[in-house]
């Protein structure tokens, strides 16, 4: 299962990568309730969001940042990415189709989180 949103103008790479951090998740999307344990490298941490209690990571990618829940058996990630003008969120999970009730839940993380990255960068 795949998810994409696109903002325009794009938030520029330097933003992207200094505000989506694992300390800043939580102000980000509303089904990230808690990050604790976090690295001193700031690239991992322990997070309970609507799913239960994940390790999650965050690593820079170029032009921006990759989320994922690494103890999470549908290995749920997500990015946030800024070119050509335009930062395109993606969500993806190792299933094409999974059971409705999940993949409802999915999108609706996935709304909460593009709205809090448009809300937080200042692009909404």
């Amino acid at each position: 299962m795949e998810l994409s949103h696109s903002i325009i103008p794009e938030i520029p790479v330097e933003k992207v990568v200094s505000h989506c951090t694992l300390k800043n998740l939580p102000s980000l999307c509303e089904d990230i309730y808690e990050v604790s344990e976090v690295a001193a490298d700031g690239a991992t941490a322990k997070t309970e969001c609507l799913w239960g209690v994940f390790e999650v990571e965050c690593r820079p990618v170029k032009n921006g940042v990759r989320y994922a829940l690494t103890s999470c058996p549908n290995a749920l990630q997500w990015t946030v990415t800024s070119r050509r003008g335009e930062t395109t969120l993606h969500c993806s999970i190792n299933q094409m189709a999974p059971e409705e009730e999940f993949a409802e839940s999915i999108r609706e993380f996935f709304q909460h989180f593009c709205a809090g990255v448009e809300r937080e960068l200042g692009q909404g």
